[in-house]
């Protein structure tokens, strides 16, 4: 019952793209929902709750040649914690040649400012990161990264989705989540730098004692952990910290280093994110020196260094389900392979037969009966209770009014789903129509008291000194109507506007009602709803997010615009919508 309800929402809702816009009837309240018959609302007395710890393994199979392997079936694999036998409790197989049209398609032209959360294309594969890691690589290293870099995205695989990060003087978010190659290429290129991605970093050394890899990373994985399913990290680099094994004095950097690192692995692996480092040396070349030392010759080598950073690359793929690439001249054929790999692989969830959650490191050993393969997964997670408090059915379906709600709450997928450069969400789908609601105006006393708290703006509190209240800043307001499918009509409604460095300037969520009431009965629409935001935002946004989750379900649909809108009165073209994978010239074909 549940899948035909699901069915006949996207049904509705690829309906509403076609035929056009549909007017909702609209009275003072600034959210509008319409009724779903009693008979397809959930019964709570029916509501059973169980939590029910799951372990995830992504386990990546290759044959002697490094190539994935298909085919496979869960009669194939074993599982062990801490060398007892587990019970494989589900099994998915991810294969990258297998592309879903489960989605409708994107119509090629929508109304002035109006955006759905369809990508033009079948998406292929899981999310991808490209960590660009200036600060660890050479003055001579960056040029040849960068042309490989781009021989790359401007030929990647279709319908995969990367964002790019570049580790310079900070860690910088370049480019959010899309499959247009001319985007990413345009991010990447050195005849067009653009902020934070120089033609060539001179300071590395200034920074290295400041900022790390590992601490990269770790905060790489804070932005992409509770997205859902599988991600691969790519980094590239030119030189890995050394300092996996144990040094032998506990007083040297090492160990620090080493324990950061190990950190990092934690943190990806916790998340489902394998790490795929990618050594943009090259094939190098040791160099082995003589100098007298007393009576006798001393020699010296540094091949010792570079079999150490190798380990360390092997170790960090190793932990984390990844693989390394080194020594090896086409760093763009390493990337694709890469990509590739890291696509293909088996998802296994099993409840630990060990209850006792004390927070000690568990080991994970996966065994396959066929002999031959290698299999790349995470071998390892700590056995951490959790204290969360789930809501009760009536706070989660029902609310009295439109209530505003803080954005900073992490308790479901509509806060990961809101940061900037997050991928297009459609597990809900809607439409959005955003348009300014008259010239900008200085910000009135309660509109910047309400900026007050945002991150952007918010000023540390001191018990000895009163906070000043913040000058009035132009903005722009903004209505936001919302058409969405959803299941059940009580929804959360949210917009986040971010500046040029991903600050957020403004963000609001809002709770529509479950009022039968709000629709007269000729207008109700089963399954569609209707809602509308208002939303201020600083003249120095340059995108706006938005979202709406169904809150019995928490199926979330979010997309992310660019600013300035164009101007009413346009069409908007498809291959400018969010999530679009035409890059023009490349993918798509050129607007009539």
């Amino acid at each position: 019952m549940v899948t035909l309800l699901f069915l006949r929402s996207r049904l509705l809702f690829v309906a509403l793209l076609f035929v056009g816009s549909i007017t909702a009837q609209r009275d003072n309240a600034s959210s509008q929902t319409a009724a779903i018959p009693a008979s397809q609302k959930p019964d709570s007395a029916l509501i059973i709750r169980q939590n029910v710890r799951r372990v995830i393994v992504d386990v990546v199979v290759s044959d002697s040649d490094g190539k994935p392997v298909s085919g496979l079936t869960a009669a194939d694999f074993s599982i062990l914690e801490d060398g007892k036998p587990q019970k494989i409790r589900s099994f998915d197989v991810h294969d990258f040649d297998l592309i879903s049209d489960s989605l409708p398609q994107l119509p090629r032209s929508l109304p002035t400012n109006t955006f759905v959360n369809v990508p033009s294309g079948p998406e292929r594969g899981p999310l991808y990161v490209l960590l660009l890691d200036l600060i660890d690589m050479g003055i001579d290293d960056q040029p040849r990264a960068r042309e490989q870099l781009l021989k790359f995205i401007r030929s990647k695989p279709l319908g995969t989705r990367f964002a790019i990060f570049v580790l310079s003087d900070g860690l910088y978010l370049a480019q959010g989540f899309t499959e247009n190659r001319n985007v990413l290429a345009d991010v990447l290129d050195p005849k067009n730098p653009h902020s934070h991605i120089p033609r060539i970093f001179l300071y590395a050394d200034n920074y290295q004692p400041y900022f790390s890899a590992p601490r990269a990373l770790i905060q790489i994985a804070k932005f992409l952990a509770d997205l859902p399913g599988h991600k691969n990290v790519i980094w590239l680099s030119a030189s890995f910290p050394s300092s996996v094994m144990p040094s032998s004095d506990p007083a040297t950097e090492a160990l620090n280093a080493s324990d950061e690192i190990k950190e990092a692995t934690n943190a990806m692996a916790r998340g489902q994110i394998a790490v795929y480092p990618v050594d943009v040396r090259g094939v190098v070349v040791t160099n082995v020196s003589s100098r007298p030392q007393g009576g006798a010759m001393e020699t010296t080598s540094d091949s010792a260094a570079l079999n150490a950073s190798y380990m360390t690359e092997q170790e960090i793929a190793r932990a984390t389900g990844g693989r390394a690439f080194f020594s090896t001249n086409d760093v763009s054929g390493a990337l694709k392979d890469a990509t590739e790999t890291g696509a293909h692989y088996y998802t296994l969830t099993y409840s630990p037969s060990n209850q006792n959650y004390d927070g000690r490191l568990r080991h994970i050993r996966v065994e396959l009966s066929k002999h031959g393969y290698q299999l790349a997964y995470r071998p390892s997670y700590f056995g951490n209770s959790t204290s969360a408090t789930a809501q009760s059915p009536s706070e989660m379906r029902f609310a009295s009014e439109l209530q505003p709600l803080g954005l900073t709450r992490p308790a479901d997928s509509l806060y990961p789903n809101m940061q900037h450069g997050a991928p297009l969400a459609h597990q809900l789908l809607f439409r959005a129509h955003i348009h300014a609601l008259g010239p900008p105006a200085k910000a009135t006393a309660h509109q910047m008291a309400n900026l007050a708290d945002q991150p952007a703006f918010f000023r540390e509190r001191r018990k000895d000194r009163p906070v000043k209240p913040l000058r009035p800043i132009p903005l722009q307001t903004y209505e936001i109507d919302y058409t969405a499918a959803a299941r059940y009509p009580t929804l959360e409604v949210a917009a986040a506007a971010f500046d040029a460095d991903g600050n957020m300037l403004n963000g609001v969520i809002h709770r529509t009602a479950d009022d039968s009431g709000q629709f007269p009965p000729g207008q109700r629409r089963d399954g569609i709803y209707d809602v509308q935001q208002q939303f201020d935002v600083p003249l120095t946004a340059v995108s706006i997010r938005v979202a709406v989750r169904d809150v019995a379900t928490d199926n979330v649909g979010a997309l992310e615009v660019k600013l300035p809108l164009v101007p009413e009165g346009q069409t908007t073209d498809a291959s400018i919508l969010p999530g679009a994978s035409g890059a023009k010239g490349l993918d798509t074909p050129k607007p009539r």
